[in-house]
């Protein structure tokens, strides 16, 4: 009796060490707008704050996708794709983007500065109306995805401070509403020389930012 229970014990001993000391893989899926790509303003790709991450995490990484799309990609859009389930063509792989949303156990968002940038005379009242589209967004995704979600927060591109403070403001609510973490970027308009994408020292403070969440 005295061996059995011993046995068992050793059993649960080996099992307790293996449980604790197994590392979970990563599936990454970096989802957004140029952010998400690493445009700058010549419209090349600069220091990819997506490719950042997935080199932070490579010894652990069992896959990655990059579904960014670099032409005015707005939230709308991103619902679209979801709802009719795109299918991409990314490292000469088909992916349907409702089967990375099951799969990835680690996504990031940029999505939403384009519907800014391309409306005249933005208001607070586009701002809610853009907000509900988010929000719809969140809980679409969370339909198809439960697990971590990093969400990157807008900064300044429309010199209206007090405007885009507000907006933030809502994300951060309608991030912790969703379980969805607010990554603050407000920043970047330091690393930003002209237009309105950001440098390399830019796309770096992105990272570390993210970083420096999940840290």
């Amino acid at each position: 009796m005295k061996k059995i229970v011993f046995t068992l014990l050793v059993f649960i001993v080996i099992f307790l060490i293996y449980y604790f000391n197994i590392t979970e893989t990563i599936y990454y899926a970096s989802i957004g707008d140029q952010l998400s790509n690493g445009i700058n303003n010549l419209n090349k790709v600069e220091n990819n704050y997506s490719n950042n991450i997935k080199n932070y995490y490579k010894d652990n990484l069992s896959n990655y996708v990059n579904y960014s799309n670099i032409d005015d990609y707005r939230v709308m859009d991103l619902i679209n794709d979801i709802n009719y389930n795109k299918t991409i063509l990314y490292n000469n792989e088909e992916y349907k983007i409702q089967n990375i949303l099951i799969k990835a156990n680690y996504i990031t968002l940029s999505i939403g500065m384009n519907d800014i940038l391309n409306k005249n005379n933005i208001s607070y009242e586009f701002i809610d109306e853009l907000l509900i589209d988010i929000e719809n967004l969140f809980t679409l995704i969370r339909k198809y995805n439960k697990d971590k979600i990093d969400y990157l927060s807008f900064y300044n591109i429309i010199n209206n401070k007090q405007l885009i403070d507000y907006t933030n403001n809502r994300l951060e609510k309608l991030c912790n509403k969703y379980n969805i973490n607010y990554i603050d970027i407000s920043n970047l308009n330091d690393y930003i020389l002209e237009g309105i994408y950001p440098n390399n020292s830019g796309y770096t403070y992105i990272t570390n930012q993210i970083l420096n969440f999940t840290n």
